[in-house]
């Protein structure tokens, strides 16, 4: 018997709760991305409950009492008009318009200035990234903003040279954290990275991170077993002029994520940005249990792609983001 499916919010102090979602998410995600790797559970529900700087909510979709679905809705402090949507729906349980429901629930848990949703998916190839948006999202008022294409870097493997930078510059690396007096020009970096690199339809603005936001994400990477390694670039008058940082997990089977890479548009072609990717991976390889590096650029993002392809890297992934208007309300 086919039981009714209620949709309902998940409490974030319930552990037991954050659990289930944890295992649905784990479910589908593998069905969606064989071969992908996830956080631990303990590391995943840190992210949800974490205190840094972005609004967390999440809905769960029950048959009975058990989640065969759910999705979450997180909205930065520093931009409070958009929120990105995430869902998880068991494979058993798909193709039944929980997916749908799950959505406008987490739509409708967003705060209410969140004028814009976004979301995106990974798939192996651009054919079934095309086929999931035209299935999918464009029924649900979703479109297409941008596409990326996820590459992977055998570290172990990887034969690099340390790349020395111009004249005038100095790079440096470091394990958690930068020191606390180039925090702020590190922080305004970060907020440049999605705004000056091409990101097709989604029109990110400026958004400098906190010295503060900087380091809760220290932390909570920290609290989930991950080593944050940063390289940047100091010049001739020893500002930071460029920026790259990659996390490793826990798990060495998960590969490290690229975390962003930024060079100021008056320092571009000196190869920065190649000069501290190269340090960090270096540091990475002899510092921690990385093994893998993956990374992911928008499809117009020619300069990034080529570094990476110099590199080594190699494509493994197709990824979309979309995103979706909030309807005004009526007068």
């Amino acid at each position: 018997m086919v039981l009714a499916v209620g949709i309902w919010s998940l409490d974030l102090d319930d552990k037991s709760a954050l659990a289930d979602a944890y295992a649905v998410e784990c479910e589908a995600t593998a069905q969606a991305r064989p071969g992908w790797v996830p956080l631990g559970a303990t590391a995943r529900i840190a992210a949800w409950r974490a205190d840094n700087g972005w609004t967390r909510r999440l809905v769960g979709a029950f048959e009975g009492e058990t989640l065969v679905g759910f999705a979450s809705s997180w909205t930065a402090h520093d931009t409070p008009d958009t929120s990105w949507v995430d869902v998880a729906v068991l494979p058993q349980h798909q193709r039944r318009g929980i997916g749908t429901r799950l959505v406008a629930a987490a739509e409708n848990a967003s705060p209410e200035g969140a004028s814009r949703f976004v979301a995106s998916a990974y798939r192996a190839t651009a054919s079934e990234i095309e086929g999931l948006a035209n299935r999918s999202a464009r029924p649900l008022g979703y479109a297409a903003a941008s596409t990326e294409t996820v590459v992977e870097l055998d570290l172990v493997g990887a034969d690099f040279p340390a790349h020395l930078p111009a004249d005038g510059y100095t790079v440096s690396t470091y394990l958690n954290g930068v020191p606390e007096q180039l925090r702020a020009q590190v922080g305004v970096l970060k907020g440049l990275v999605d705004a000056e690199a091409p990101n097709g339809e989604l029109g990110w603005e400026p958004t400098p991170v906190t010295a503060r936001d900087y380091q809760d994400e220290i932390s909570l990477w920290q609290a989930q077993g991950r080593t944050a390694v940063e390289a940047i670039a100091l010049g001739p008058d020893d500002d930071v002029v460029a920026w790259t940082c990659l996390v490793v997990a826990a798990d060495p089977a998960r590969p490290a994520q690229i975390e962003g890479t930024m060079v100021l548009a008056e320092h571009r072609g000196q190869r920065l940005g190649r000069a501290v990717k190269v340090a960090s991976l270096l540091v990475a390889r002899d510092k921690t249990s990385c093994r893998h590096v993956r990374t992911s650029s928008d499809d117009q993002n020619v300069w990034m792609r080529a570094i990476n392809h110099e590199l080594g890297f190699v494509p493994v992934e197709c990824e979309i983001i979309l995103q979706k208007q909030r309807p005004a309300p009526p007068d």
